[in-house]
């Protein structure tokens, strides 16, 4: 005899579509120098764990180097053209690692570190974070220009699922 499954015990199955162009720019990439120009990062899902954030950029564009928090590591996923992330070691070394299409990076917790697209090839990659309660060391020493508010953190959908309820979601998304 069968046991039947109690489903009632699940959050909500209710699945969600979002488009990447719907989703908000970070606009902390604007703090880049006169003559270098931003990667775009967009925002996509936040949920109580996870950020996950698509991120573009043709040839020499950059993210300028900025830290995140001691507790938020980054797993890369790129798709197509090459990036490289510079990072400082424990010892304060600038070192570098390179990925291309179907390539992962990790990135540690608490990494100082800027990405710039090489080669001739537009690039683009798509983040999963782990979404701490500060995001960047800079918001806890109080040097906010160009970033997010970490409390409104900017995304096309926000799911609170420890409480099974979509918090924020942009309207032009598809369900």
């Amino acid at each position: 005899m069968a046991i039947a499954k109690n489903y009632g015990v699940l959050p909500e199955q209710q699945p969600f579509k979002i488009k990447v162009e719907d989703s908000p720019l970070i606009a902390e990439a604007a703090s880049v120098g006169d003559h270098e120009t931003a990667m775009e990062i967009r925002s996509t899902i936040l949920t109580n764990d996870i950020i996950t954030t698509w991120t573009e950029g043709d040839p020499g564009a950059i993210i300028p180097w900025h830290s995140h928090s001691p507790e938020m590591y980054q797993i890369l996923v790129n798709i197509e053209g090459r990036c490289v992330w510079k990072y400082r070691d424990n010892d304060g070394e600038v070192q570098s690692i390179e990925g291309g299409p179907g390539e992962l990076i990790y990135l540690p917790a608490g990494a100082e570190n800027r990405v710039e697209v090489v080669g001739d090839e537009r690039h683009m990659h798509l983040g999963i974070l782990k979404r701490p309660r500060v995001p960047r060391i800079e918001h806890l020493i109080g040097d906010t220009r160009h970033l997010y508010d970490p409390k409104k953190f900017p995304a096309a959908l926000v799911i609170d699922d420890m409480n099974d309820r979509v918090v924020r979601r942009n309207d032009q998304s598809e369900e």
